[in-house]
C-alpha cells in the first residue's frame, strides 16, 4: 500500500465533502493518526505468521497420517506381540516398487502424465 497515495486520497476527499453534523469532531485526526500507524512490514509480518501456522499444521498432518499408517498396517499376531521395527520399512520400499512399476508400464503403453 502507497502510504502518500493514501493520504493524498484521505486529504483530497475530506477537503471536498462537505462536513455534516453526524461527524463527530476530531475525526479526521483519528483517521489520519491510525494511517500513519500502518507500518508497511506489516503485511509481511502478518503473511509470515499465517504461512509459519500452514507449515506447523501441515506437518502436525503428516505425522498423524504416518502414525495411523504404522499402527493400523501391523500384523495382528496377537496382543502384546513387539512390533518389528523392520516391517515398517519393508512395507514402505515395497510400496514404492509397487508405484513405480505402476508408472514405468504407464510410460511403456504411451500415457502421458
Amino acid at each position: 500500500m502507497n502510504r502518500n497515495m493514501l493520504y493524498q486520497t484521505l486529504i483530497r476527499a475530506a477537503r471536498t465533502e462537505r462536513v455534516q453534523d453526524g461527524v463527530p469532531p476530531g475525526f479526521e485526526a483519528r483517521v489520519m493518526a491510525a494511517v500513519r500507524r500502518i507500518e508497511p512490514e506489516e503485511s509481511l509480518r502478518h503473511w509470515a505468521s499465517v504461512l509459519g501456522k500452514a507449515a506447523l499444521s501441515s506437518a502436525a498432518l503428516a505425522a498423524v497420517v504416518c502414525l495411523m499408517a504404522l499402527l493400523f498396517s501391523r500384523d495382528d499376531e496377537g496382543p502384546g506381540v513387539a512390533r518389528d521395527p523392520g516391517s515398517a520399512a519393508e512395507l514402505i520400499h515395497g510400496a514404492g516398487e509397487e508405484i513405480a512399476g505402476v508408472l514405468i508400464e504407464g510410460l511403456e503403453s504411451g500415457e502421458s502424465w
